[in-house]
């Protein structure tokens, strides 16, 4: 399979350089979405000497869920049959993308749901949050999986298709869960490590009852 990896940045200029030594030895194509950052983030990112690597830019932030559709529409007009998508906080392991990328080769799923270690190093509001959103999910979709908020993931084409989602923000990995879960789709998990540089960063209480909410709109719209 032709494999895109999909990175959506917004002012992560403190682990940017990380992350690209991190991906060097990587041989997928990578695409960056920066949305709207106004740090020096890109500046970083332009000085890469990684050659398979593009930038996309948004000029004003539209939130994670819209730089991830970015790149994902680009990388299946562009020729991919599955991207990966990964966090540019620092927060995933490039060594776990060829546990996705064997995955999507030798078992043929739709969607690969990264899952980690919830019980080692979470803050217990997120941890708490995942568990919640774990369970509002399998009852009004039908699909369980154990980190629903985890944004190491890997998509198909076909399954793009179906499962194209409206969510800009931090509710687009929940959209995605419940799609699956719509559409009947093949899914696996798989462990990914647990890593937080900033435990203050990331999905906070208010952003998690936004998501709840929009949870029971999708069980009335999709």
């Amino acid at each position: 399979m032709k494999i895109f990896l999909v990175i959506p940045l917004h002012n992560e200029e403190k682990q940017i350089n990380q992350v690209l030594n991190d991906l060097s030895k990587l041989t997928l194509p990578i695409v960056v979405v920066d949305d709207g950052s106004t740090d020096s983030s890109v500046q970083k990112l332009k000085k890469s000497t990684i050659s398979r690597l593009l930038i996309l830019t948004h000029k004003v932030n539209l939130g994670k869920g819209a730089a991830m559709k970015t790149g994902a529409d680009y990388a299946f007009e562009n020729g991919a049959d599955a991207v990966i998508f990964m966090d540019a906080d620092g927060q995933h392991n490039p060594k776990n993308i060829e546990n996705f990328v064997e995955k999507l080769n030798l078992e043929k799923y739709d969607v690969i749901f990264g899952s980690r270690n919830l019980s080692f190093g979470v803050p217990l509001v997120r941890y708490l949050g995942n568990k919640v959103a774990s369970v509002v999910v399998r009852i009004l979709f039908g699909i369980y999986v154990s980190d629903p908020i985890c944004g190491f993931q890997a998509i198909t084409k076909n399954a793009y298709i179906k499962i194209k989602w409206e969510s800009t923000g931090y509710g687009v990995e929940t959209e995605i869960l419940a799609r699956v879960g719509k559409n009947k789709l093949k899914f696996t998990e798989i462990p990914v490590d647990t890593i937080y540089h900033d435990k203050d960063k990331g999905v906070t209480m208010i952003d998690a009852f936004g998501v709840l909410g929009d949870v029971l709109k999708w069980r009335l719209t999709i």
